[in-house]
């Protein structure tokens, strides 16, 4: 007895950590359990062809053996067989037309092969004389049949079983049930034995799938995970192909436009805040500026202390890169006016727009970076610095490119570190339609 306890908690063991019933499997989640069903009742109605022309095969190779066992009652066998074939073929044309079938294979399996047996074994007794055992032995190939082809489920496959024993012991010839209690055991005894192995076959059969797919779905499920780790640092295009390209990933980008924005009065504010506070009050607003990222189609480059950096065309195309950086940069600047009620002390957005050629790549190996260099990226950070707070500094390329739709202020001469005079304007706003 304590061996037995041993193994059936063992078997308990194996099916709590697959998330499994003990004996009709079902996964104790019930979307798994829905997700298990529909992919286990396609894989099964892609292999229900190959069932159905094994099943014909064997039908009429089991004609054949009629015509070299019967004497009497051979054409009615025959046509028997005839029926059963016609039966398999027209499950097939039902199958592939009927949405009732594919929407419940499971059950239009159970009907399809409780009636082959009804066909198969009484309908074959009734229509010549065969021996008992021709009979059974037919049934049983049909079950096993079954269970090992059709993917049939524990519910399924106990509904064949029961079906199995009803058909073989109420079989032509088999003399009814008030016959000497020895004989009985001898007939009633493989049977069931047989039709215990079905089901154990069919369970075993099931656990392996179920197993394989709990396994495929947690390998998914921790590739969902790592995909969205990778997202949350790369640009979604950029992590596509690092996952498959080799060697280096870098592209350059003849237009595209670049943003840079500082918090003005963040230090001063940051030598008296708690560090939890600080934190969760940069994570506010950066959060707002990264769905407002998303919304306009920009993609953020990095965080460095209170700086943001963004841009537009790259990784993804954009014919309208600095339109688009054009509005993000106002949406940011309503956002901090609105969020910069919660810092202790005045805040103002510093934001500084280029545009131009862009080189970008990944670098690194153990945490990887998709980063910009060039010219225009150095620009828009000047833009930025020699800005003013609350206002949007573009670069002479950027109001080219917006002048015809946004309203600007009138050029200024900025002397720029490391560049010289530049021509600049600040973004005031949309122009009305």
């Amino acid at each position: 007895m304590t061996g037995f306890r041993s193994a059936a908690t063992w078997v308990q063991e194996q099916h709590h950590q697959l998330h499994m019933q003990r004996w009709m499997l079902d996964f104790d989640e019930a979307e798994a359990e829905e997700d298990f069903r529909a992919y286990d009742d396609l894989m099964g109605l892609a292999q229900a062809w190959f069932a159905l022309a094994i099943a014909l095969l064997l039908d009429v190779g089991y004609g054949v053996v009629d015509v070299l066992l019967l004497d009497d009652g051979l054409a009615e066998a025959l046509l028997v067989r005839a029926g059963a074939a016609a039966l398999i073929v027209v499950s097939g044309l039902v199958m592939a037309r009927s949405t009732t079938v594919s929407r419940h294979p499971q059950f239009a399996s159970f009907l399809l092969l409780t009636f082959l047996l009804l066909w198969l074994g009484t309908g074959l007794g009734l229509a010549a004389d065969f021996p008992l055992e021709y009979l059974r032995t037919s049934c049983t190939i049909t079950l096993l049949g079954a269970v090992g082809l059709l993917r049939l489920r524990m519910h399924a496959a106990l509904g064949m079983a029961g079906a199995y024993v009803v058909v073989c012991l109420t079989l032509p010839g088999t003399g009814g049930l008030g016959r000497d209690p020895g004989v009985i055991a001898a007939e009633v005894t493989p049977v069931l034995g047989l039709a215990a192995i079905a089901v154990l076959v069919a369970y075993a059969l099931e656990r392996v799938r179920r197993t394989e797919f709990e396994r495929q779905r947690e390998v998914e499920i921790e590739q969902a995970r790592s995909d969205e780790l990778l997202h949350n640092v790369l640009p979604v295009a950029i992590a596509s192909r690092l996952r498959t390209a080799q060697g280096t990933i870098a592209e350059s980008a003849e237009e595209v436009s670049v943003l840079f924005s500082d918090i003005v009065g963040f230090t001063a504010i940051a030598e008296h805040l708690p560090a939890e506070r600080l934190v969760g009050l940069l994570d506010t607003m950066f959060r707002e500026f990264d769905a407002l990222c998303d919304r306009r189609g920009v993609e953020k480059i990095k965080t460095v202390g209170d700086a943001y950096m963004a841009v537009a065309g790259l990784p993804t195309p954009d014919a309208d890169h600095a339109s688009s950086l054009a509005e993000l940069a106002l949406d940011m600047q309503r956002a901090s006016a609105r969020l910069a009620r919660d810092w202790p002390g005045p805040i103002a957005m510093r934001i500084g727009i280029a545009s131009g050629p862009v080189v970008a790549g990944v670098i690194g190996r153990r945490k990887f970076t998709y980063d910009l260099w060039g010219d225009t990226v150095n620009t828009a950070s000047r833009m930025e610095s020699h800005g003013r707070p609350h206002r949007i500094q573009v670069s002479e390329r950027t109001h080219e490119l917006l002048a015809d739709r946004y309203a600007f202020s009138d050029p200024q001469q900025v002397e720029v570190k490391g560049k010289g005079p530049m021509t600049t304007y600040f973004l005031l706003g949309r122009m009305p339609l």
